[in-house]
């Protein structure tokens, strides 16, 4: 044996006590890391389980509440008391007429004439003219919106979403003139009396889109919607209303009687959609989403058709899957 290797086996044997001691005490503490790192790993991966949104697959509803606002050029177009002239209503049993042709104002013996002219305290000759609204006159009110939707859930990013939505009542109003004078010869000064004019109507929207979730929490995220739209719209009344007395524009007459349609007078168009909004998680109840969803529709009343942007605010409640089976099913 050479003099270095002896002196290396002199050395363990001098010290193999400490370095057996050393030894067992490096192996308990290799063993003793992992054993603690796996055990962390699987709580932290029975935690994340235990989440909602991992477990986000299959079909879930919702219930929609929101505010939607119609485009005012609709308005103006077809609900301005001379939309008559220009469009009809594909309707046998009924008839969209300007506001001179229902008060008769070109009919010598009109009674309604007769009737309006009472009311406001004209005499004959002091009538000029009829001054519909402007370009602008007629406006909707906001309508209130409810409807049901449907997601299919692929992960809890992506989901396909189906929107059954009824717009009920939804008006618009606006005003126009009787100009008379102050003397039978037409001559002098204008006097304007601004009386209202007013429609109602009803929408219905069915819309299927690709829904888009970004996390930003466990608890909340934003929502991207995208995809096709078909609105529906039902006209349900159109009158201008003079000192007290309501006189349809949308009628069907029969001699000298005027009465409503008797059909549903609804026409459909086709157009897109887009929403971006937030959804907040909750461990019970179920969660709530608030969207701004804009659209581009086809919107078509009688002969009336125009491509126009609307816009709706939803708040959104998603039934809570403990519900039933009846409420969420899973594939």
């Amino acid at each position: 044996m050479s003099p270095v290797g002896a002196s290396c086996r002199k050395f363990v044997l001098m010290h193999w006590n400490n370095i057996k001691t050393t030894l067992l005490l490096v192996l308990v503490a290799w063993a003793g890391v992992p054993t603690s790192g796996q055990a962390q790993d699987w709580d932290d991966w029975d935690d994340l389980n235990e989440t909602y949104v991992p477990a986000r697959k299959g079909i879930e509803f919702a219930l929609n509440f929101g505010v939607y606002q119609g485009n005012h050029r609709a308005a103006n177009a077809f609900y301005n008391g001379l939309a008559g002239e220009f469009y009809e209503l594909r309707d046998n049993t009924a008839n969209l007429m300007t506001i001179e042709q229902r008060l008769g104002i070109d009919s010598p013996n009109s009674q309604v004439w007769s009737q309006v002219m009472s009311s406001v305290g004209l005499e004959a000759g002091e009538f000029k003219y009829i001054e519909y609204p402007g370009p602008d006159g007629m406006r909707y009110t906001p309508g209130t919106l409810m409807g049901l939707q449907t997601l299919l859930f692929f992960n809890p990013e992506s989901a396909l979403v189906l929107h059954i939505d009824a717009i009920n009542g939804l008006k618009s109003e606006g005003g126009w003139n009787i100009v008379s004078s102050d003397v039978d010869t037409g001559q002098g000064s204008e006097r304007r009396t601004t009386y209202g004019i007013f429609s109602k109507e009803n929408r219905f929207q069915l819309s299927l889109g690709y829904r888009s979730a970004a996390y930003i929490t466990d608890e909340i995220s934003w929502v991207f919607e995208l995809g096709g739209n078909l609105l529906a719209t039902q006209m349900e009344s159109n009158f201008v209303r003079v000192m007290n007395q309501n006189y349809q524009l949308l009628t069907a007459q029969v001699g000298n009687q005027f009465t409503g349609p008797t059909s549903s007078l609804t026409a459909t168009g086709y157009g897109a959609f887009a929403a971006l909004g937030v959804e907040l998680f909750f461990a019970e109840g179920g969660n709530l989403m608030l969207t701004v969803r804009g659209s581009r529709d086809q919107v078509k009343m009688g002969t009336y058709e125009a491509n126009l942007m609307h816009g709706a605010l939803y708040l959104t409640w998603v039934i809570p899957p403990q519900v039933g089976d009846f409420v969420r099913a899973k594939f």
